[in-house]
């Protein structure tokens, strides 16, 4: 599976604070019949808080994005 990008809303307090583009292998599984890409949560995490070390030990909440802002 070739790399490909994807966007990343990081979220404090339900608030938008950044958005941030991952480049990283997503794991293909099989699901209904079909292979879906699956990223592991340790990875976007450690990935966030290596970008933005001033989130560490904050609430964050990590979405994927459609559109870039």
């Amino acid at each position: 599976m070739a790399k490909k990008q994807i966007l990343l809303d990081i979220m404090l307090g339900g608030r938008f604070i950044c958005q941030l583009k991952y480049e990283g292998m997503p794991f293909p599984e099989l699901i209904n019949g079909k292979v879906v890409p699956v990223y592991d949560a340790e990875d976007l995490e450690r990935f966030v808080y290596e970008k933005r070390p001033s989130l560490r030990g904050k609430d964050i909440k990590i979405e994927f994005s459609n559109q870039k802002t």
